[in-house]
Formats: structure tokens, C-alpha cells, sequence
């Protein structure tokens, strides 16, 4: 789960607003928008109520179709495929009050992994979460680390054995590169 400056709420670590899904390109000519959906099940992120931009700017949105990933949406007062065309790459969220309230003490949002220190089994720094990506086979956690950016793992169980939401810590388990 970039514009830039002034950054988003997502971007800024606002703890405050959760991404739900992002208008990803127009969708013919009347200003509807294909949204991949980050909510399961896809279309659960329509559901809530009080949806903005990352900026804070309120939508009202109405699924019209259906995606792989996603659905087809028009948008309150986006009538035009160029006026669609402005919202691509734009986060959609609520406030985290809107969000059910998670059940198990180290249960998470998407949105909590990024700016997480990651570290190695022996407590050893190894980066910082960027952003978590889908592109379609799975969530894939994008960390920084010191002396390069952007380096891509799979987010499962081998790779990452243990997160701890209260220390805000995520341990790697490097994958061996052949």
C-alpha cells in the first residue's frame, strides 16, 4: 500500500486512516474507475461507510461491475474517462475507527506492516517495511535496507516467521538465492 508532496496519511504513518483499495485505470468513457480491492472479500471495501482519499477527501462510490481483483465503480461526480483518468494510483481508506476491531492481540491491517523495523532471527537490523504489493500471486513486502532500496520478499510464514505488532518488528528469514 506514491504522491508526492504533501504525502499521505498512509504515507506519513497516520496509524489514524486504513487503505481498503486503489483506483487503478479509467474503465471506458463515462468516468467509472477499475479499483483493486485490498478488503476479503473484494468487494467488502464498498461496504464501509465515511470513504476518502488519502488526502481525507470524501467519495461516494457504487460498484457497477466486477474485476479480477477488484470491481468497476462510478464515482459521485466524475462523469468523464479524463477526470478518471486524475484518481489513478489513488489509495481509498477510512478512518481505522470504521475498521472492525481486530480479535487476537497480534493479529494486523496491511497498512500496520509498513514502516516496521525488520530484523534477522538473531535480532540483528535488516531494513524497513516500504510498502506491501500485490501484483496478483500473493502479498509481497517491500524493504528498504541500508545500502539499497526496494528489495522484494514473499510475504509468508518461511520468509517472515514472527511479527510483533506491539514492538513493531518483523523477523526475516532471508530466502537462499541460488
Amino acid at each position: 500500500m506514491a504522491i508526492s508532496p504533501p504525502p499521505t496519511p498512509a504515507e506519513a504513518g497516520d496509524a489514524a486512516w486504513v487503505a481498503l483499495a486503489v483506483f487503478t485505470q479509467p474503465h471506458g468513457v463515462s468516468g467509472r474507475m477499475k479499483v483493486k480491492s485490498f478488503t476479503d472479500p473484494l468487494h467488502d471495501f464498498a461496504k464501509y461507510t465515511g470513504l476518502t482519499d488519502a488526502q481525507g477527501k470524501a467519495l461516494k462510490l457504487r460498484i457497477t461491475g466486477s474485476t479480477e481483483g477488484g470491481a468497476i465503480v462510478e464515482i459521485e461526480g466524475i462523469t468523464r474517462r479524463e477526470h478518471a483518468e486524475l484518481l489513478r494510483g489513488q489509495k481509498i481508506g477510512v478512518p481505522r475507527a470504521a475498521m472492525p476491531k481486530l480479535e487476537k492481540p497480534n493479529m494486523y491491517y496491511t497498512d500496520d506492516l509498513m514502516g516496521m523495523r525488520v530484523i534477522t532471527a538473531d535480532g540483528a537490523p535488516f531494513g524497513t517495511v516500504r510498502e506491501v504489493v500485490n501484483y496478483g500471486a500473493g502479498d509481497i513486502l517491500e524493504i528498504d535496507r541500508p545500502e539499497r532500496t526496494g528489495e522484494l520478499y514473499a510475504f509468508n510464514h518461511a520468509t517472515f516467521p514472527e511479527i510483533n505488532t506491539a514492538a513493531r518488528t518483523i523477523t526475516i528469514h532471508p530466502p537462499e538465492i541460488l
